[in-house]
């Protein structure tokens, strides 16, 4: 007999019972959403892609700015080679090495004019959009509280000054002499004159028009530190040698402050001016004096400096003026942390760094 599984002695094949469910045993059947939820989950995921956009568009935003810049400081770079080759094309450059005058007014133009004011006023004009402030802020700042500030960005520079000199003084522990270019020194009243337009004057309008109206104004939408840090350590890199950036660096951070906090530039513009002034005084007063008088006199002014700008901190402190005003907290989930924009910031600044580098190894020598 052929054996079938299903023969179960004539009666029908037997199948396992279907289990029955309780009332509290029912099997899992989805629900159907009601229009609030499906509305509801809607506006979630738009939410989402609109905060995924908006970190994307800032990420592109400060990556952009930093390539304008790097380039902005390049163009400087440029000008400067340009009008060399010029200088030399035409046979002046024995003019130029001996020339007081031709010296101070090539600052003038090719550095600060051509260098600076034109690739910067470009950037401007391509950042336009991103601006919330004017390009150049001059908000009225009343006569006292302006000073006040002048005097703490000078006093700052004096610490600077310190600071910088420690630099200094830790590459002659590890036996190297860090030294910065020179140029020819003033030797009658009108080379004095010329000295103050091209050292003070000039550089306070142009770099402050760059750094403090172009570059952070581009940058501030992003977050008023991050753009006072951004630009100062632009304000560095621009002066191309280690001595200088750490000097500008740190007066650059005051410099920031001040400008955000006035909403004004000019307090900016005078603390730049009166301090590299000193160079100045220093130097017309050996014309006049002899010995160490002139270096005594402007370490003197320096610390009349420092105190009035102790007195100033006091008084802005005393008179709520001195910290930023609390504003109600904008909530930004898309907001990127502090480090991230820094990050973001150094790719278009990589090559002006590496120039540092390279122009501060010429002038490093081995004790």
């Amino acid at each position: 007999m052929n054996y079938n599984p299903y023969n179960n002695g004539g009666y029908p094949p037997q199948y396992p019972q279907q289990p029955q469910y309780t009332q509290y045993q029912q099997p899992y059947q989805p629900q159907p959403l009601t229009p609030e939820q499906i509305q509801a989950q809607q506006q979630m995921y738009m939410q989402q892609m609109q905060i995924k956009r908006a970190r994307s568009a800032e990420k592109s935003q400060i990556l952009t700015a930093g390539i304008a810049l790097g380039g902005a400081l390049l163009a400087n770079l440029l000008a400067q080679v340009i009008c060399v080759f010029a200088i030399q094309a035409l046979g002046l450059m024995d003019t130029y090495n001996n020339s007081f005058l031709f010296q101070h007014a090539f600052n003038i133009i090719a550095v600060d004019i051509c260098g600076l004011v034109i690739p910067f006023y470009v950037i401007s004009l391509m950042l336009k959009n991103r601006y919330t402030v004017p390009l150049v802020p001059v908000k009225k700042v009343g006569f006292v509280q302006g000073a006040a500030w002048v005097f703490l960005g000078l006093a700052i520079a004096f610490l600077a000054n310190i600071l910088t000199q420690g630099v200094i003084e830790l590459f002659k522990l590890a036996g190297y002499k860090l030294t910065q270019p020179e140029q020819l020194k003033p030797t009658t009243a009108l080379d004095c004159v010329l000295l103050l337009f091209s050292t003070a004057v000039a550089p306070a309008i142009c770099e402050e028009f760059a750094m403090r109206c172009s570059a952070l104004g581009a940058l501030r939408r992003h977050g008023k530190a991050f753009a006072v840090v951004a630009v100062s350590i632009v304000f560095g890199l621009m002066h191309g040698n280690m001595i200088q950036f750490v000097f500008a660096f740190t007066l650059g951070l005051i410099l920031g402050y001040i400008t955000v906090k006035t909403d004004s530039v000019i307090p900016a513009m005078f603390i730049h001016g009166l301090n590299n002034g000193l160079s100045v005084i220093q130097d017309s007063l050996k014309l006049v004096t002899s010995g160490n008088t002139a270096s005594t006199i402007t370490s003197v002014i320096m610390i009349v400096y420092f105190f009035l700008g102790v007195a100033a901190l006091i008084y802005l402190a005393a008179t709520r003026n001195l910290l930023p005003k609390k504003e109600p907290a904008e909530i930004k989930p898309y907001t990127l942390g502090f480090g991230t924009k820094l990050l973001l910031l150094a790719p278009g600044l990589f090559i002006p760094f590496l120039i540092l580098i390279a122009f501060t190894s010429q002038y490093v020598t081995k004790i």
